[in-house]
C-alpha cells in the first residue's frame, strides 16, 4: 500500500474519532488495534472497534455513516496494521514518531504518550485473558514491554519542579529514545511470532 494511502486513512480514522469523541487518541487506538493483530487469540475486530468507545458504540446517523465507520477502521485501518504481520511484511511496526525531548515537560509528554502505546498494545495483545502459555521468547518481549511501560510511568511521575541541568535533560532523553528502539524490537517480535 502506498505512503500517500496509508497517510489517508490515519487522517481519515482521527476525523472518525474527533467526530464520534472516542475517549481514546489515534496513537492508543492504533497500537490497541496492532496488540490485537499481534495476538495468539482469535480476535473479533468487531469487538475491538466496540472497545475503543468502551463497549458503548457512538449512535450514527444513518446506515451510509455506520458503513464509512466499519470499513475506515475495520477495512482499511485494520488491514493496513495486519500488513506489519504478514511474511513478507516490507516495514516493521512503528511507534508514533518523536523528536528527542528538549524541555523537561516534553521528556514527560513523550513519556506518557510511549507508555500509553504500550498498555494499548499489551491490552490488544492479552484480550482479557488472565494466563497465557506461551513460548519463552514470546514471555520475554511481554516482560520488556511491562517493565517499560513501568519506566514511562516513574518518568510522567517525576515532580514537574524537577531541577535538571542540560546533559541530565539530555541522558534522559537519549534513553527515551532507547527505549523506544527496544519497544519496537520487541512488538515486532510478538507480532511476527505470533500473528
Amino acid at each position: 500500500m502506498m505512503q500517500s494511502s496509508a497517510v489517508a486513512i490515519h487522517q481519515h480514522v482521527q476525523s472518525l474519532l474527533s467526530e464520534y469523541q472516542c475517549p481514546y487518541q489515534f496513537h492508543e487506538v492504533r497500537a490497541a488495534f496492532m496488540g490485537a493483530i499481534a495476538s495468539p487469540y482469535v480476535v473479533d475486530p468487531l469487538f475491538e472497534l466496540n472497545a475503543l468507545w468502551d463497549g458503548e458504540f457512538p449512535e450514527l446517523p444513518s446506515q451510509e455513516k455506520l458503513d464509512e465507520v466499519t470499513k475506515t477502521f475495520l477495512e482499511d485501518f485494520w488491514g493496513l496494521l495486519a500488513e506489519h504481520a504478514s511474511e513478507d511484511a516490507v516495514m516493521p511496526f512503528m511507534l508514533t514518531s518523536l523528536e528527542k525531548a528538549t524541555s523537561l515537560n516534553e521528556l514527560i509528554a513523550h513519556a506518557q504518550l510511549r507508555g500509553e502505546e504500550l498498555d494499548a498494545f499489551l491490552t490488544g495483545f492479552f484480550q482479557d485473558q488472565e494466563s497465557l502459555e506461551l513460548d519463552e521468547e514470546v514471555g520475554e518481549s511481554l516482560d520488556i514491554l511491562e517493565e517499560l511501560v513501568q519506566l514511562y510511568t516513574n518518568m510522567v511521575n517525576m515532580e514537574k519542579g524537577t531541577a535538571l541541568d542540560v546533559s541530565e535533560l539530555s541522558d534522559l532523553a537519549d534513553n527515551l529514545l532507547k527505549m523506544t528502539e527496544m519497544a519496537e524490537l520487541e512488538m515486532n517480535n510478538l507480532i511476527v511470532s505470533c500473528a
